[in-house]
């Protein structure tokens, strides 16, 4: 099981290799989302009649929730990319802490392509998978 990172899905629809990882992946039942993902894939929808398609298969796949731990745990992540200085925790947007926190809690990697969750892994040693090698989609 992976939670999905919008990342993946959105390559998906430019790559053979992620469309078929992706669709095998979810035909085994591995695909997990959660509400950010979710959210960021619902800003894509073109028209009403997407939206709702979309707002519905997303809705079928496993769901990590976001609760206050998660919550927490996004804020003590954070916290540390701070303290790094030199405006670290800019590098690393709030969906992204949220997706890894709830992907965490969960115990599973996030599947993604996007190095936001390098620097997440840095801090927090939770398991993250790129979806392909960073740097060999274009």
């Amino acid at each position: 099981m992976f939670l999905v990172d919008t990342s993946v899905w959105s390559w998906a629809q430019r790559s053979a290799q992620v469309h078929d990882e992706l669709l095998e992946l979810a035909r085994d039942g591995r695909v997990a989302t959660c509400a950010p993902v979710m959210l960021e894939l619902l800003y894509s929808a073109r028209n009403p009649g997407a939206y709702s398609d979309t707002r519905v298969e997303l809705a079928a796949l496993h769901q990590c929730p976001i609760n206050q731990p998660e919550w927490d745990r996004a804020f003590e992540v954070y916290d540390a990319l701070a303290a790094q200085g030199a405006l670290h925790q800019r590098q690393v947007s709030h969906p992204d802490l949220l997706i890894a926190a709830a992907a965490e809690s969960a115990g599973i990697p996030v599947l993604h392509y996007d190095e936001d969750y390098d620097r997440i892994e840095a801090i927090t040693g939770q398991a993250m998978r790129w979806v392909q090698p960073r740097g060999s989609l274009e």
